[in-house]
């Protein structure tokens, strides 16, 4: 999926400058040269490469033309006179993070997930919107995170969410994926009410055209059957609470899948993650999106959140509501939570590949800022504070297979960058302490990013809610 220019020329003019690509090198620095236009280096800075158990104390991190051209220790790597220079010194460089799953249809939302250090994320409902959005951040002329994103959901008949592309049968499934090769789509998101045999042609197809399909596990599939046919990931642990409940449930309604995880055996659960680890199967779990299921006792807490300023005014009218009605769902997603949490936890002592999403677009979940809590969520569900930002970082690459794009400090890949004031394996929290963000090779201070997030909200500051 990666999209990247060859960086011979970038790394000729770099070198020419007197930068040497560097990881490890023993050799004296040479005198500097004239830097080339866009030249930043962050210096000194504690390095978290990501795609390595390892840190680098006192580095040099040296970017040009938005990519990483330098890594290597502060000593060695020269900087070119005039190069933009960030003091990195007593601080810790790693990654931008990734938000595996969002649903976005306000441009307001690009600007949020910047400010807090989210430069890539994988929009789950695409349309001609999302491509447009994705190409204008490529060009420089919109400022948001990176996108990679789906084309219209793939659902049968009747689709759970209106504007999904209906597929019924397996000639529908190759008509619906040649239309997401035209519109230009980076995957195929399927669906609850998909049939076996549409299901078994899309993914076929999909693989021909070389498109990863992602998604839900469809009710007349089943888990083990799209792990079997190789889907690439399964969204919200989806599938499992069947397994784990241990009966055929009608999970046609959102308060069904509820009860499944409030009656899940645990005892099931072992046998179950060997499955899922055996067939590399990358898993999202999104536990931030239920964990907000909301009734009226928690609206107060909620509502003092200074994020929501943030929120569309319509659409946190509409949140208040169904919070005010759903007491019953708000119960079950309690009842279910544990079960959610060692369900995580298994898989990640089994080394099963795991995606930070947050399901951003739902209630409650606003975006960049849910990245947070969800950080926050795999840590209490039994994953170190490392493990969790590989969730958020290179996992994520590794899913997109763009490992040659981002997702770590290397030279080469898009400089997509995080300095922060502390170290964020030692409490993930830390991740929020930003001294800022660097964008695919821009210095964003942590002060600009916060007036980014008062813009927005300024947006929506005095507009009446819809009644």
């Amino acid at each position: 999926m990666s999209r990247r220019a060859p960086l011979f020329a970038l790394l000729v003019c770099v070198s020419l400058s007197g930068c040497a690509v560097a990881q490890e090198s023993s050799s004296a620095a040479a005198p500097a040269a004239p830097a080339p236009p866009g030249v930043l280096a962050i210096v000194g800075a504690t390095v978290l490469p990501m795609d390595r158990d390892v840190e680098l104390p006192d580095s040099t991190v040296l970017v040009a033309a938005g990519r990483i051209v330098a890594v290597g220790p502060a000593s060695e790597v020269v900087v070119p006179d005039g190069a933009e220079v960030i003091d990195g010194h007593g601080r810790f460089l790693m990654p931008g993070l990734v938000d595996m799953h969002v649903h976005s249809w306000f441009a307001t939302d690009l600007p949020l997930f910047v400010a807090n250090g989210v430069t890539t994320v994988r929009n789950m409902f695409g349309s001609q919107l999302h491509v447009g959005w994705r190409d204008e951040v490529e060009a420089g002329r919109l400022f948001g995170p990176s996108l990679v994103t789906a084309g219209p959901i793939v659902d049968g008949d009747p689709p759970v969410w209106p504007g999904s592309r209906v597929v019924l049968t397996p000639e529908d499934a190759r008509a619906a994926v040649a239309e997401h090769v035209a519109g230009r789509y980076d995957f195929v998101k399927v669906y609850n009410g998909l049939p076996a045999e549409a299901y078994a042609a899309l993914v076929e197809t999909a693989r021909e055209a070389g498109l990863q399909v992602h998604g839900h596990v469809p009710r007349a599939v089943g888990l083990h059957g799209v792990l079997a046919a190789g889907q690439r990931t399964v969204e919200h642990l989806d599938g499992f609470e069947t397994c784990l409940a241990g009966a055929t449930i009608d999970l046609g309604g959102f308060g069904n899948l509820l009860s499944a995880w409030s009656r899940a055996d645990l005892e099931r659960l072992p046998a179950l993650v060997e499955d899922v680890r055996a067939a590399g199967t990358f898993q999202c779990p999104t536990l931030v999106v239920l964990r907000k299921v909301l009734g009226p006792d928690d609206l107060d807490r909620e509502l003092s959140r200074p994020e929501l300023s943030c929120v569309p005014p319509m659409l946190l009218s509409m949140w208040k509501g169904r919070a005010a009605q759903g007491a019953a769902a708000a119960a079950l997603a309690h009842a279910g939570d544990a079960a959610r949490l060692a369900t995580v936890r298994e898989l990640g002592l089994a080394g099963v590949p795991l995606l930070l999403g947050t399901d951003t677009g739902n209630p409650w979940v606003v975006a960049g800022f849910s990245v947070h809590e969800e950080l926050a969520n795999l840590v209490e569900a039994g994953l170190s504070p490392a493990a969790a930002l590989r969730a958020a970082t290179r996992t994520p690459a590794e899913c997109l297979s763009a490992t040659d794009e981002f997702g770590a400090v290397a030279p080469g890949l898009r400089a997509d960058l995080l300095l922060l004031e502390a170290d964020p394996r030692a409490d993930v929290s830390t991740a929020r302490r930003r001294v800022g963000v660097v964008l695919r090779g821009t210095w964003h201070p942590e002060s600009e990013l916060q007036q980014r997030i008062e813009d927005v909200a300024a947006q929506f500051a005095g507009t009446a809610p819809a009644k």
